[in-house]
């Protein structure tokens, strides 16, 4: 019975041997899997994140332009607002101008004389 006890142990310890090889070969045919599927995703997230950065600075050109467009619009519309200005000040000014500008004799009233 001493004999079936050792011998009994034995084949306990080959298969706890054997379990132990088939749980590294495994172990070891799934980890790179497991790290490249990793490795996929960091790449999905860095060409996600590229994107992002990208969508975010067409969008400020996009402000930017219109910005400019806008301000364009505005420097329009004040200068036809000026060239009106000018215009009108020119209409009103002109009268004074002209009388200014006229150099004659004015007379006083006449005074009535009796003889």
């Amino acid at each position: 019975m001493n004999m079936r006890s050792k011998m009994g142990d034995w084949i306990s310890d080959v298969l706890l041997f054997s379990a132990g090889i088939a749980g590294g070969i495994l172990i070891c045919s799934l980890a790179p899997s497991f790290s490249a599927s990793k490795r996929r995703r960091s790449a999905l997230d860095k060409a996600r994140e590229r994107i992002l950065v990208a969508i975010k600075e067409q969008h400020e050109q996009e402000i930017l332009h219109e910005a400019f467009q806008t301000t364009q619009d505005i420097r329009g519309e004040l200068d036809k607002s000026l060239q009106t200005l000018r215009k009108t000040l020119t209409t009103v000014l002109d009268p004074i101008a002209e009388q200014s500008n006229r150099r004659g004799v004015r007379l006083s009233k006449r005074i009535k004389t009796t003889y």
